[in-house]
């Protein structure tokens, strides 16, 4: 069989009729382009992803079931990239499905050349578009961070020579911020940026639910060590980007760190513990604003700072 277009990478845990549902689905709405639909399973306990391999043959599609073991959703999405032929890639989770995004996405990865592809409609007013051709890979992530633009990791589109040229992958411990950390060290290494004005439509009628285990107490801080790592990359990288270093440090990292004391606050940690343990931790350290801090957030860090106890999320 030829060479895919777009590898299609799915990771599933108990969940594979909606998966198997899913793959049915994309291979009869998306026309011309040749898929590839790579299957991890992160340790299913129902069995049921021989049905998807099942499907997969039956329909004479391309592409494959993996079993993961009981690692994080990091390392099967690696174990994806690795595995993949196509020239693109896509990550599609059975909890966050997008519908109408694939075919214009490679139409422009062709066009463009791109090796990373994702969406920046109008605005809500449908004034303006935020960014336009011949935007960088760092301008976006300076977008991102001021929040001029959203961005949903399952609709976006990447081009798998890249990625493993420029060894862009998943950290493998990681299971918050591993997704965002992912497109921030993609964006990093300066890519052909493309996007599409044409919103994706969120099919949330064929969603599954998402199975959520993690606590807020035990791993909440795992997205700011991923935002430490990116910061990490960006000073060895683009070392005199000083717009894209002074936004992570002074308007990501401190957004982050907030919202960590936010959730741990909401589990019921108390002021004075959690300033302890941020201090014991060496995170206090990224509640620093400057003139590139938004107002609000440089607001909150003065009151978490000077009176924690009226502190409120």
């Amino acid at each position: 069989m030829a060479k895919a277009d777009i590898s299609v990478i799915i990771p599933s845990k108990n969940n594979a009729n909606e998966v198997a549902a899913i793959i049915d689905r994309m291979s009869s709405d998306i026309l011309g382009v040749n898929m590839e639909f790579i299957v991890i399973d992160i340790n299913s306990a129902n069995g049921g992803i021989i049905d998807v391999l099942n499907m997969i043959k039956e329909k004479n599609l391309s592409g494959y079931v993996i079993q993961s073991g009981g690692g994080t959703v990091s390392s099967a999405l690696n174990t994806g990239i690795y595995k993949a032929s196509g020239r693109y890639i896509t990550f599609v989770y059975p909890s966050r499905l997008y519908k109408n995004y694939i075919s214009d996405y490679f139409s422009l990865a062709e066009e463009k050349n791109a090796d990373f592809i994702f969406a920046a409609p109008e605005t809500n007013d449908g004034s303006r578009i935020l960014i336009s051709d011949g935007v960088t890979g760092a301008d976006v992530a300076v977008c991102l961070i001021r929040s001029s633009i959203t961005m949903d990791f399952t609709a976006v589109m990447f081009k798998r020579e890249f990625l493993v040229e420029n060894k862009v992958s998943f950290y493998e411990d990681c299971r918050l911020g591993y997704a965002e950390e992912f497109v921030f060290n993609t964006l990093l290494h300066s890519p052909i940026v493309a996007f599409s004005k044409i919103k994706p439509e969120r099919d949330h009628s064929n969603e599954t639910v998402r199975e959520n285990t993690l606590s807020a107490g035990n791993n909440c801080f795992e997205r700011l060590e991923a935002m430490i790592r990116v910061f990490s990359a960006a000073k060895e990288y683009k070392k005199d980007d000083r717009v894209l270093l002074e936004a992570l440090e002074f308007q990501k990292l401190p957004s982050v760190t907030m919202s960590c004391i936010d959730k741990l606050l909401a589990e019921g940690f108390g002021a004075s513990s959690i300033k302890k343990l941020m201090k014991n931790k060496g995170y206090d350290k990224y509640l620093d604003f400057s003139r590139y801090t938004s107002k609000t957030l440089r607001n909150k860090i003065l009151l978490w700072k000077t009176v924690p106890w009226l502190y409120k999320p």
